[in-house]
């Protein structure tokens, strides 16, 4: 049996639904825990498997989710160094680099973490969320830019 070494399937739950994290898909998973021994940093995961009801909850709350979300189908999460990015432009590129060495291709920028998500039927793509900074932002692209070459 494949094992993730540095996060537990718990930490992937939905907030409304306990153990539904075991619906991650298992290459996120092996991808997120490369990103991880890459990093060589703790990560925290801020979001992982959502149900369709919990999102119904985010978009009360206002913020962004998307109709067709990878989360829903357990391809996708939100993660953070558990120390945080901030503005330090060096670490989001640390972190960006340890995630696309994991083979992910996707990713939203929002303030201070990263969407990332291997969705087989969704083309790899760089996005912002309205919380993001300009200037992390316009790194990220230029990262982005320079990756897809």
């Amino acid at each position: 049996m494949i094992q993730i070494q540095y996060f537990d399937v718990s930490e992937f739950d939905s907030p409304d639904a306990p153990g539904s994290g075991g619906n991650m898909r298992l290459s996120t998973l092996l991808k997120l825990d490369k990103a991880r021994w890459t990093f060589g940093k703790k990560v925290r995961v801020t979001s992982g498997f959502r149900t369709k009801a919990y999102g119904e909850v985010l978009k009360k709350r206002g913020y962004e989710v998307a109709t067709k979300s990878a989360h829903y189908t357990g391809y996708a999460v939100d993660v953070v160094p558990v120390e945080g990015l901030g503005a330090d432009l060096l670490k989001w590129e640390m972190f960006l680099n340890a995630l696309w060495s994991a083979d992910f291709k996707r990713f939203g920028i929002m303030n201070g973490a990263v969407h990332v998500d291997d969705d087989p039927t969704k083309a790899p793509a760089i996005w912002r969320y309205g919380n993001t900074n300009n200037t992390v932002w316009a790194m990220a692209q230029n990262w982005y830019a320079k990756k897809i070459k």
